[in-house]
């Protein structure tokens, strides 16, 4: 068997070459992601907090760079590192979530308290005792789970769709290949993929509404934009799901 090789400059020009061609092949769902990023952004010129309240406002800036950097991995056709991106905005936003709804445990979070540190699992237990509280997380604590398995850690399932064997023609050798980019062959599965972590991200959006209405001039407007963004997000999720067959989130619950 024999492994194909593949140099740092064409790695690179690939990297490119793939960005491009997703933003063509996406054009569509690549305007939900600019009105994503127009909905994250809009706050940020109007947001304002007292000096000792730069936790919230910087893990809503972490999570608006995630969006950035999952995206543009997954434009470049890197899905595990994409995952692995959204899983630390998730963390991110769990640990604003409860913060948001307990201030008092702002003081935990800069102590690095335990609670803290493992936050997935504190969000998971506290709506095992009373599945009414933190009402977002309840769908977004799944994505967690997939962005784990698939993008977190290097076990088998962070080979899908890396490697592939081909016969070599006349003889009894096969080609291995180990694909340094990851790309499904079917076009809606890759969609779904894009539109997911637009999903996950508006859910994100989600956890911080309460502080960033409360911090900003214009919330009226911000809550429309919210609201348009998210029928926008999920019609298109539904529309894929019909030509995709894997089991899927529901809708993410905003209510209390």
């Amino acid at each position: 068997m024999k492994a194909g090789q593949l140099s740092f400059i064409e790695y690179l020009a690939y990297e490119e070459q793939n960005l491009l061609t997703s933003i063509v092949n996406f054009r569509g769902d690549f305007d939900a992601f600019y009105n994503l990023d127009v909905a994250y952004q809009k706050p940020l010129s109007t947001l304002e907090v007292n000096v000792d309240e730069d936790i919230l406002p910087s893990l809503y800036l972490f999570v608006h760079f995630h969006l950035y950097f999952s995206i543009s991995s997954l434009f470049r056709s890197h899905f595990s590192e994409s995952l692995a991106s959204t899983r630390k905005a998730l963390d991110a936003s769990f640990s604003a979530y409860r913060i948001i709804l307990e201030p008092e445990t702002v003081e935990l979070y800069r102590n690095r308290d335990r609670s803290f540190q493992f936050i997935k699992s504190y969000i998971q237990n506290e709506r095992k005792k009373d599945p009414e509280k933190y009402p977002i997380a309840e769908n977004l604590l799944e994505l967690h789970d997939l962005c784990s398995e698939y993008g977190s850690h290097s076990d088998i399932s962070s080979f899908v769709h890396r490697v592939e064997s081909r016969p070599i023609p006349n003889t009894k050798k096969d080609f291995m290949m180990f694909h340094y980019f990851q790309f499904p062959r079917d076009m809606h599965e890759y969609a779904v993929y894009l539109i997911d972590t637009l999903w996950a991200y508006y859910g994100m959006l989600l956890i911080f509404r309460p502080f960033i209405e409360e911090k900003i001039k214009d919330s009226d407007s911000l809550g429309e934009i919210i609201d348009e963004l998210g029928a926008l997000i999920t019609d298109r999720r539904n529309e894929l799901y019909k030509h995709f067959q894997r089991t899927k989130p529901e809708v993410i619950n905003e209510e209390a």
